[in-house]
């Protein structure tokens, strides 16, 4: 009985790897099956923590569609995109999962998307802010790490960032005095003065003059009064040249 299990115990130990097959030579790439779609994980990278987070994702926001491509790895950092019929959805390990679509995704794909300085996207498209009359501005915007995208019907998209952004934060947005932004924030050559273009007016920035808002209010408006008055001189005392709240 004793010489049966000895030989039964013998039979299971494992043959020791031959030098052909030791872990130097293994191809450690696994199988990870998401939904209808094998993806490959390699335990070098993240994969295994964006599939299920990006799967996640696509199935908060259904109207994305059927997936059009596989789980794809961008650049040599473990950042990873796939794309679906009306969108994308990106992730890293700094911000997460967030999709991306429509305009802002072309607008942000035309400047390099996450290899630009907006960087990766922070959040998924939102809608604009009510208005001061309880009606929803049309449009809607996306922030990502290096700055935001709004988008309207009438104006486009528009990239924010900066200092511009972060003073425009400060006075409210898009229910600020100075609306929507028109044009994508400028560094102007030589001076390195932010200057950002907005339905209402204009904010310009440099380190060596701080902030200037201006307001330009339609004339007869009936919101003209409360456009002057939503930029006072208390709001702009807080605006000094090393204001930074961080967006």
């Amino acid at each position: 009985m004793n010489e049966r299990k000895m030989h039964l115990t013998r039979q299971r130990q494992a043959a020791p790897a031959r030098e052909e097959v030791r872990s130097a030579h293994v191809d450690r790439a696994l199988s990870w099956s998401d939904f209808r779609t094998a993806v490959r994980f390699d335990p070098a990278n993240r994969l295994l923590l964006a599939v299920p987070a990006i799967s996640a994702k696509r199935a908060e926001h259904a109207w994305l569609g059927s997936a059009t491509t596989p789980h794809t790895r961008l650049g040599e950092g473990e950042m990873y995109r796939r794309e679906y019929e009306r969108g994308a959805v990106y992730w890293s390990a700094r911000t997460g999962a967030h999709e991306v679509h429509g305009a802002i995704a072309e607008h942000w794909n035309g400047v390099g998307a996450e290899t630009s300085f907006l960087g990766f996207p922070t959040t998924d498209e939102q809608p604009l802010a009510a208005s001061e009359s309880g009606g929803r501005i049309a449009g809607g915007f996306a922030h990502f790490e290096g700055g935001s995208i709004y988008w309207s019907p009438g104006h486009g998209p528009a990239i924010v960032f900066g200092m511009v952004r972060d003073i425009w934060a400060l006075l409210g947005w898009e229910r600020s005095a100075l609306g929507l932004p028109v044009l994508d924030v400028d560094v102007e050559p030589g001076t390195g003065v932010l200057r950002g273009v907005f339905e209402h007016g204009t904010v310009e920035w440099s380190s060596s003059t701080g902030p200037v808002v201006v307001i330009h209010p339609s004339p007869g408006s009936p919101d003209s009064v409360g456009v002057l008055d939503a930029v006072d001189e208390n709001t702009l005392d807080r605006l000094r040249p090393d204001f930074a709240p961080g967006g």
